[in-house]
């Protein structure tokens, strides 16, 4: 292959900028901008990772060519199976109908079908398994149930794990039949009843695939990429792809096509043409192990042997500034391969004047917590507008940071585009689905219902201000009785029951408060509620996919009027689950539902339709390798975030993976580590990190620490830049004075309004904690009751000491009479006549009372 058709561009270069340059220079593919004018220029197709550099790169193209109209190239977006990239957009037209038309299957289709047989599966095997016999019979426990796999959601969650596996081995190429061989003497016996589940998809998916008519989503993708690789004819003008790494065995071949085309030509992104080739050969060599992978170059080393080319015949393009060409450098050596460091001592004598000009432009902020890390990274992107013209973008794996940071920007009426979207669970819409599903799986539960009334939408028929001034009462007055609402046979006795609580003498004093009239709107309102939750309330044990959905929607349309575009999102994701339910009998109950739903709803992204600043951006990993920023914020640069921390496989062990040819876990670590160098090329770059995430300390990235090590005492001045931040962050909510420390509290109430009596319970009380006899005696502040909670055991025994003391002034001389357990019982029955409508306390407590009766009366 010439090695004028594969290019690279340094981290610290403009990388759309650089290659459009080139491109319209004619020193990526000869003649390019000699040979296509101004409306034949989409003769050239050009492929980029994702769909928003497809865009960026428009509007780079239309910036350089300057010219008031013209056909830009075909700009398709290139990508593999991956999480955070695209799938293949290609003319059908064009391609003709790969696999015979067979169309791929939906991923909720599939994962549904995936989990029928995993249930199945589980099913079968009933029993916990104990070992496995070398000759592959499994031994049970009949004691013991099987619990992996036998209820819906434990199904959808494996088929999910199962369906990325399917995927793996189709991209990777390896066979199905790879897999049984691997029953070999070093594997432990126990793998058997992976290989056994893993059979599953070995037997039947292919043939379930094959009756519906479908192909995996991934086998369909490579058919398409081979597909392109035919299309790649010297008629068909230039093509050029940037940007990719090839970390997909299918996106590699049709750039190596690409790359050995007459007008083809590909461009890598960030390439380390400056490491000794003795670190770049231990990088090659690391493939045989996991540490390898880990490298910012490894994806590149795997892909140039593909390519047939080798690093130095790589041509270099877009040539960054000095400093930056330092900071390039700089990364390079503190990224390098571990068992290379001793060289660091090296590099530092030799780059010693250069280290601190390269390591200008960055700063690093170390925050507390998470919280306060996303207020320094939103004060920073604040601070670039102040600056006319000026971009700026935020770079993070973590979502939870990116929507901390997006909220915090509100503060200033900052409407951040985050690139990702936000997911329809975190929704209005989405979250009001969540708890409706939740409160009927619950039968309407203490804080289930209290969070359902205090959803802005919720209003089942009623304005919505009046269920905002209901709601408080509702908890007071039915959540607190001790038994749960669905205990009720109708919403007149639920209230009746709260009422004879209300009258009660030692009744809490919020509970005396309610008028007669709002306990008749509270009827109303559990009335409505009650019927706006029927429909799922009445489907008791298992039932079909269809049959849920169904009563969902229906209790949705009952439980709120407000219809938004999540709305709209929900109905096309239900009728999604409705069509591909039809074709699987997977049942759920209500708590598996209610699991389901939701996972679903946090599976799929809305893009929010409110205008956003056009010079901030949130960006994911892979988009942000490409995209230019005059400031790019890395946030997350902690252990287990940025990078990733290395999963293991659910089904097969790091040796199984070897055997089969598949890339270890730490093939993430590598990819991320490379999208962190390419990240920080730009001319400013602030790196965030937080001490503590979730009240646990963190360890600082690799990335971090590395670059800490190299840069020595240079490095403490990014430390210093970024203390600013963390000191305008610690300022930004502190009080303008602070005020003066209240003394301890003494209170002297007037005599007359102290107590006169205390029970001996309260005197223990007033000497141990003084405090609380005067807030609930003076300041009449009384704890409320729990929601949901059980009748306290002090009432049950007050009770039941009142019917024998009832009972023994009865019988007080004498013989008791042979009657006397059935009088003693009707006594009883009588005394716990409404709890007894409880089904919680007629099933556990009324058999232990009625066991007491018959002791009792044996020991008189």
């Amino acid at each position: 292959m010439p090695a004028k058709h594969v290019f690279t561009v340094a981290p610290g270069a403009p990388f759309l900028q650089s290659c459009v340059a080139a491109l319209l220079d004619g020193r990526i593919v000869e003649g390019f901008s000699r040979r296509l004018g101004p409306l034949d220029m989409a003769q050239a197709t050009i492929y980029v990772p994702t769909r928003r550099a497809a865009r960026g790169l428009a509007d780079v193209f239309a910036g350089a060519l300057g010219r008031p109209a013209c056909l830009l190239p075909k700009i398709l977006p290139l990508g593999g199976l991956e999480e955070t990239e695209t799938s293949l957009l290609f003319e059908a037209s064009e391609l003709g109908s790969p696999l015979g038309g067979r169309q791929a299957a939906s991923p909720i289709w599939r994962r549904l079908q995936l989990a029928v047989l995993v249930q199945g599966w589980a099913r079968a095997l009933r029993h916990a398994v104990v070992s496995v016999d070398r000759d592959g019979t499994i031994v049970t426990d009949e004691s013991e149930l099987c619990l992996v796999g036998t209820s819906a959601a434990d199904a959808w969650h494996l088929a999910g794990q199962l369906a990325d596996l399917i995927d793996e081995l189709i991209v990777e190429g390896v066979a199905w039949e790879k897999l049984d061989p691997l029953v070999l003497p070093e594997f432990d016996r126990y793998w058997r009843i992976t290989l056994d589940f893993l059979d599953i998809a070995m037997r039947e998916w292919p043939g379930i695939l094959a009756r519906h008519n479908r192909v995996d989503a991934a086998r369909r993708q490579q058919a398409l990429v081979e597909a392109q690789i035919a299309r790649l004819e010297p008629d068909r003008g230039p093509v050029v792809a940037i940007g990719s790494t090839g970390t997909n065995r299918a996106t590699a071949r049709l750039l190596a096509a690409i790359a050995a085309a007459p007008h083809g030509a590909l461009v890598l992104p960030g390439l380390d043409l400056g490491l000794d080739d003795d670190a770049w050969a231990r990088i090659g060599d690391g493939f045989a192990d996991e540490p390898g992978f880990g490298h910012p170059q490894a994806a590149l080393a795997r892909l140039l042997p593909i390519l047939g080319v080798k690093r130095g015949d790589v041509i270099e393009i877009g040539h960054p500034p000095p400093a930056r060409a330092a900071r390039d450098l700089l990364l390079s050596e503190a990224l390098r391969p571990a068992d290379t460091t001793e060289m660091w001592g090296a590099y530092r004598a030799r780059a010693a004047g250069e280290i601190g000009p390269a390591l200008e432009g960055v700063t690093l902020i170390e925050a507390a917590d998470e919280r306060e890390e996303a207020l320094c990274l939103a004060i920073a992107l604040r601070e670039v507008l102040e600056t006319p013209g000026a971009t700026a973008a935020l770079v993070t794996p973590a979502r939870d940071l990116a929507r901390r940071v997006a909220a915090e920007l509100g503060r200033f009426g900052i409407e951040i585009d985050d690139s990702a979207g936000e997911p329809l669970s975190a929704s209005p819409y989405g979250t009001l689905a969540r708890l409706v599903a939740l409160a009927a799986a619950s039968r309407l539960a203490g804080a289930d219902m209290v969070a359902l009334l205090a959803h802005p939408l919720t209003s089942f028929g009623l304005p919505r201000a009046e269920v905002e001034r209901l709601a408080p009462l509702f908890d007071i007055g039915l959540m607190r009785q001790g038994r749960a609402l669905s205990s009720f046979a109708t919403p007149m006795q639920a209230v009746a029951a709260g009422r004879r609580l209300a009258e009660d003498r030692f009744a809490h004093p919020a509970l005396k408060r309610i008028a007669a009239e709002d306990w008749r709107k509270l009827e109303d309102l559990l009335a409505r509620a009650q019927t706006a939750l029927a429909a799922l309330m009445r489907l008791e044990g298992t039932h079909g996919l269809c049959a849920w959905i169904d009563a969902h929607r229906f209790a949705l349309d009952q439980a709120t009027q407000a219809r938004g575009e999540d709305a709209e999102a929900f109905d096309v994701l239900s009728n999604e689950l409705n069509h591909c339910a039809k074709t699987s009998d997977l049942k759920f109950d209500a708590e598996a539902y209610a699991l389901f739903i939701a996972q679903c709803m946090a599976e799929t992204m809305l893009r929010s339709p409110k205008r956003m600043h056009p010079r901030l951006k949130i960006f994911g990993l892979l988009e942000a390798r490409l995209m230019d920023a005059d400031v790019m914020l890395l946030g997350g640069l902690d252990e287990a975030i940025w990078p990733p921390q290395a999963k293991g496989d659910a089904f097969l062990n790091r040796p199984m993976r070897a055997a089969l040819g598949l890339t270890p876990p730490e093939r993430k670590l590598g990819q991320t580590a490379h999208d962190f160098v390419m990240a920080m090329g730009h001319a400013r770059v602030v790196m965030s990190r937080a001490g503590k995430r979730d009240g646990t300390p963190t360890v600082a990235s690799r990335f971090v620490q590395r670059l800490a090590a190299v840069g020595g005492k240079e490095f403490d001045a990014c430390r210093d830049r970024g203390k600013i931040y963390v000191a305008l962050a610690r300022a930004i909510d502190a009080p303008a004075a602070m005020p003066a420390a209240a003394k301890r509290p003494m209170p002297r109430p007037p005599v007359e309004l102290r107590p006169s009596r205390l029970s001996v319970t309260r005197i223990e009380m007033l000497r141990r904690d003084p405090y609380a006899i005067y807030a609930e005696f003076i300041l009449r502040l009384v704890e409320l009751p729990a929601a949901d909670q059980a009748e306290e055991r002090r009432i049950m025994g007050s009770a039941i000491h009142e019917v024998l003391a009832n009972f023994t002034t009865r019988f007080a001389c004498g013989p008791l009479p042979p009657e006397a357990a059935a009088i003693l019982a009707d006594m009883m029955s009588a005394a716990f006549a409404q709890e007894r409508d409880d089904p919680d306390f007629a099933i556990f407590q009324w058999p232990r009372i009625a066991r007491a009766i018959r002791f009792y009366i044996d020991f008189e």
